[in-house]
C-alpha cells in the first residue's frame, strides 16, 4: 500500500469516526435538552407511577377491581366529562393531526440536517421533546383510567352468571328462545323498516344516547361495579371510510370518548353504542362488554333497545349455529319471521361493498394483537364469546 493511499484510509477512518462522534454528541445534546427538561422529568415519574399501578393490577385481581371502581372511575368520568363538552370526536381530530405533524416533521427534519443547521436551533429537540411528553401523557391516562380494567374480576364472577361452550342443540334452543323475544317486540310495536328490510330507530342518536345513560345508571344503583356516570357517545365524522375497517365503533381510554360508526344499520349504530360504553364504563374485554350492552338493552323497557339487543344477540347464534350444523341453522331460518330476516338481509345488503375491502384485514390484525396485548388470549374471537353468558342468561346450559 502507498503513502496516499495510506493518507485516503487515514482520511476516510477520520470521517467516520467524526460522523459517529457527531452522533453521539446529537445524541447527548438530545438527552440534556430532552430529559433534563423540568415538565419531561414530571411527566417521566408520572408514567412511572402510572406503569407501577398497571403493574400490581396484573398480580393482583383484587387491587384491579378496587382500583378500576374507584380511582379508575373518577379518571375515566373526568375524561369523558372534558371531552364531552366538545361536539366532535377528540381523538379522531388528534390522530389526522398527528398524522400531518409526523409528516411536516419528518420534511422539516430532514431539510435542516441537510443544511446542516446547529442542532441546538432545529426543529428536531423541540418535536422531540413533544413527542416524548404527549407519549408518556398519553400511556399514563391509558394506564391510570383504564390498564387495570384487563385485570379486574370478569363480569361472569360479578354477575354471577358462568358461560360454558354450547353445542349445536344448545345454541339452536338459545337462538328459537331469541326469535320468540323478537317476534313479540314485532307484534306488540311497531318498529319501522326501510324499504331494504333494516330497521329504523325511532329516534335521534342523541336521544338514544340519553336511554343508554339511564339504563347504565340503573345499572349502576343495581350492581355497584357499573359506572353509572353519564357522557356523551361521539359520532365519526369519516365514518363511511371507517367501514371499510369492519369497525362500528371504538373506544378511546386517553380521550375518554366512546366513538361510533353512524353509516351501520340503526340497529347496529344502537348496540355499538351500548358497547362502547361498557368500555367507557370499566369493562374491558369484548364478550363481556358485548353481553353487558345485550343484558342492559333487553332489560330495559324501551322497545327498540330490546330489539337492538336481541338481533345482535340473534346474528351471532345464528353465525355460530351455521358453523357447527347446517341442519339445524336451516331448522332455524325456516321457523324465524321474515321480519327478522329481511333485518339480516338488509345488513347483507349493506355490508357487501365493505366485506373484501384489503384494510379490513389490517385492521381486523391489528385489533386482534390489541385484544391480545391487554391480557385476552382469544383477541377478536371474544367478541363471539357473548353468546356463551346470553346462553346461561337464559338459562339454556342449564
Amino acid at each position: 500500500m502507498n503513502e496516499n493511499e495510506n493518507i485516503k484510509e487515514t482520511a476516510e477512518q477520520t470521517e467516520k469516526t467524526s460522523v459517529f462522534k457527531g452522533i453521539g454528541r446529537n445524541l447527548k445534546k438530545e438527552f440534556v435538552l430532552s430529559f433534563c427538561n423540568r415538565p419531561i422529568k414530571i411527566m417521566f415519574i408520572i408514567t412511572l407511577v402510572s406503569v407501577a399501578v398497571t403493574f400490581v393490577s396484573v398480580i393482583s385481581r383484587g387491587f384491579a377491581e378496587g382500583y378500576t371502581t374507584t380511582v379508575g372511575r373518577f379518571f375515566r368520568m373526568v375524561l369523558a366529562k372534558i371531552t364531552g363538552v366538545l361536539p366532535f370526536s377528540l381523538a379522531e381530530t388528534l390522530f389526522a393531526a398527528t398524522a400531518i405533524l409526523m409528516i411536516y416533521s419528518i420534511v422539516r427534519c430532514a431539510y435542516e440536517a441537510i443544511r446542516r443547521i446547529d442542532y441546538e436551533k432545529r426543529y428536531e429537540p423541540k418535536f422531540n421533546r413533544v413527542a416524548a411528553f404527549c407519549l408518556m401523557l398519553a400511556l399514563s391516562l391509558y394506564n391510570f383510567s383504564f390498564g387495570p380494567c384487563n385485570r379486574r374480576v370478569s363480569l361472569s364472577e360479578n354477575l354471577g352468571i358462568e358461560g360454558q361452550d354450547l353445542s349445536a342443540e344448545q345454541l339452536y334452543d338459545c337462538l328459537i328462545i331469541v326469535q320468540d323475544e323478537l317476534y313479540e317486540i314485532l307484534e306488540e310495536n311497531e318498529i319501522r323498516t326501510l324499504p331494504s328490510g333494516s330497521s329504523i330507530m325511532p329516534y335521534s342518536l342523541k336521544e338514544c344516547n340519553d336511554k343508554l345513560n339511564e339504563i347504565y345508571a340503573q345499572a349502576h344503583e343495581k350492581y355497584g361495579f357499573v359506572d353509572g356516570f353519564s357522557s356523551r357517545v361521539k359520532s365519526i365524522a369519516l365514518s363511511e371510510h371507517m367501514t371499510y375497517t369492519h369497525i362500528a365503533g371504538i373506544y378511546i381510554p386517553i380521550t375518554g370518548e366512546a366513538n361510533i360508526n353512524t353509516n351501520y344499520p340503526d340497529y347496529v349504530k344502537v348496540f355499538s353504542m351500548g358497547h362502547e360504553m361498557a368500555h367507557q364504563r370499566g369493562i374491558a374485554r369484548e364478550d363481556e362488554a358485548n353481553f353487558l350492552a345485550f343484558m342492559l338493552m333487553y332489560e330495559s323497557d324501551d322497545a327498540y333497545l330490546r330489539y337492538a339487543a336481541l338481533i345482535e344477540l340473534f346474528a351471532y347464534l345464528s353465525d355460530a349455529l351455521y358453523t357447527e350444523s347446517d341442519e339445524l341453522f336451516i331448522d332455524s331460518i325456516l321457523s324465524c319471521d321474515d321480519r327478522i330476516l329481511y333485518e339480516m338481509i338488509g345488513y347483507e345488503d349493506f355490508f357487501a361493498p365493505y366485506r373484501s375491502s384489503a384494510v379490513s384485514g389490517i385492521s381486523n390484525a391489528i385489533n386482534d394483537a390489541s385484544i391480545k396485548l391487554r391480557g385476552d388470549s382469544d383477541g377478536v374471537k371474544s367478541y363471539n364469546m357473548m353468546i356463551e353468558m346470553a346462553a346461561a342468561y337464559f338459562g339454556v346450559t342449564e
